[in-house]
């Protein structure tokens, strides 16, 4: 039967593993990015999570202004360094334009706002708005920190969604402090 001047059937060659189909390409391209990705997220949220030091920072800058004036009974200057802390603390978690111009009730009611609670009494409140303004006054210098330490306390954790996070510290006072 084999009479016929036939070829034997040619098979095609084998199939080589080189070059890789692009899928084998892309792959480690995508698995790079993606771990870029991930990481650059990561590196984001350190970024804009507060150091946990804030509130360190904060009760260390009343801790100075108390052995500033340890020796004042009742001082106006005494209260102006409060007051003054008291705003570049709520600057740190509030934006610029909605702390800068507060004055009198609303700047003590969005302290007492950001903390959560009434912190400061009407008698703290009336002090630290209008003490500054008068040549004699007297008041309770302990009570007026000892409200300010559990402001400090009760003010929430700053995270991503935060406006005005600040990396900086409170002031450049309490950073040599800190290093020391």
């Amino acid at each position: 039967m084999n009479d016929l001047p036939l070829h034997d059937i040619h098979l095609p060659a084998a199939v080589s593993a080189w070059p890789p189909a692009i899928g084998w390409w892309l792959l480690p391209v995508i698995l790079c990015l993606l771990i870029l990705i991930v990481f650059k997220l990561v590196q984001l949220k350190k970024q804009y999570k507060a150091p946990p030091a804030y509130k360190k920072i904060a009760h260390r800058e009343i801790q100075l202004l108390e052995s500033k004036f340890k020796n004042d009974e009742a001082s106006i200057e005494f209260l102006r360094e409060v007051s003054g802390l008291l705003r570049r603390i709520a600057l740190s978690y509030l934006p610029r334009e909605s702390v800068a111009s507060l004055t009198g009730t609303q700047w003590i009611d969005q302290l007492n706002k950001l903390s959560g609670e009434t912190v400061f009494t009407p008698a703290l409140s009336t002090l630290l708005i209008n003490a500054p303004y008068q040549k004699n006054i007297s008041f309770d210098k302990n009570d007026l920190l000892l409200s300010c330490k559990r402001w400090i306390e009760r003010l929430p954790d700053k995270t991503f969604h935060d406006h005005g996070v600040s990396d900086q510290p409170i002031s450049s006072q309490s950073v040599k402090e800190t290093r020391v």
